[in-house]
């Protein structure tokens, strides 16, 4: 069994010869371009009221006042048919991105798992994972909301007793920071859990409930191995947002081509690297990478 700074290592020497590993995290991000753009045109079509607008411009000037009564009208029988349309065009959006993102994750999961056993990957195993796992990783991805839901509901009503019992602000204020806090401190914790979810939903071809399941048995044998591989990718995130914050809030001429390359450093390099460590050590420690047979490409 390999040690996580091993594993570290190797993956980062089969990453150089797999450059490709990146592709599923570009067309994630063009995608969802391509989805977004229609979708803010039709969310700004739907809450702006051009016909009603236009009948009015196109009336007489000196009735300006009855013009601004009958839009005000106008719009007040349409606001709620406006915001029944922009709530289901929200809802198909998020839907589809999340679709996008399921099928993209599930990909660059198999092509990280395929690098892994044989030394190489190609866009067959992206579309090959995608396809047979996009769904149930939507489900997960759902059901990952929900659970981080759940410590938004638990909190609440102990927030909201408190809050209406105490009569001083500064207490109300102190009491909601600290539910926020543990809110915070339990979203982390649950992030760092279930950080294994998607390589046990595609590696071992599991369910969503499974995949959740697996997640929490693995970090259970684990928890030195995923905290620390948790913060190293965290730390290498966290230090590229940084640097370009720094430049980009200098001032300076470069400070944009700066921020720019470093949003690309993390897509381009950070996300796949990452992505095959984590299939790495699920894989390793599942027993189902034979690190002797695998052979090193450097």
């Amino acid at each position: 069994m390999e040690e996580i700074g091993e594993m570290i290592g190797k993956g980062f020497s089969v990453w150089r010869s797999n450059l490709n590993l990146c592709i599923p995290f570009l067309l994630s991000i063009f995608v969802s371009m391509l989805i977004l753009v229609p979708f803010l045109a039709a969310f700004f079509m739907t809450a702006l009221p051009m016909e009603n607008m236009n009948a009015t411009l196109l009336q007489n000037v000196d009735g300006m006042q009855d013009q601004l009564a009958q839009m005000q009208e106008s719009l007040g029988s349409l606001a709620m048919d406006k915001i029944l349309q922009i709530a289901v065009l929200f809802l198909v959006l998020v839907v589809l991105l999340s679709l996008v993102n399921a099928f993209f994750t599930a990909g660059a999961i198999g092509m990280a798992r395929q690098a892994l056993d044989e030394g190489k990957s190609d866009n067959g195993a992206m579309w090959s994972a995608g396809k047979k796992h996009f769904f149930n990783m939507f489900l997960a991805t759902l059901l990952m909301g929900l659970l981080t839901l759940a410590g938004l509901i638990f909190l609440l009503p102990a927030l909201a007793g408190g809050a209406t019992s105490l009569q001083a602000d500064s207490q109300a204020v102190g009491l909601l920071a600290v539910g926020l806090l543990l809110f915070i401190l339990y979203v982390l914790i649950l992030s760092v859990i279930l950080t294994t979810m998607p390589y046990a939903l595609v590696v071992q071809d599991l369910g969503p409930m499974q995949a959740v399941l697996a997640s929490l048995n693995f970090f259970r044998y684990n928890k030195f191995d995923v905290v620390i591989l948790w913060l190293v990718v965290a730390a290498s995130s966290l230090g590229l947002q940084m640097m370009g914050g720094a430049f980009s809030t200098s001032g300076g001429a470069g400070g944009e081509p700066i921020s720019a390359i470093t949003g690309l450093v993390n897509l381009l390099v950070l996300a796949p690297l990452s992505n095959l460590w984590w299939t790495r050590l699920y894989m390793n420690r599942k027993g189902m990478l034979k690190v002797d047979e695998v052979k090193d490409p450097w």
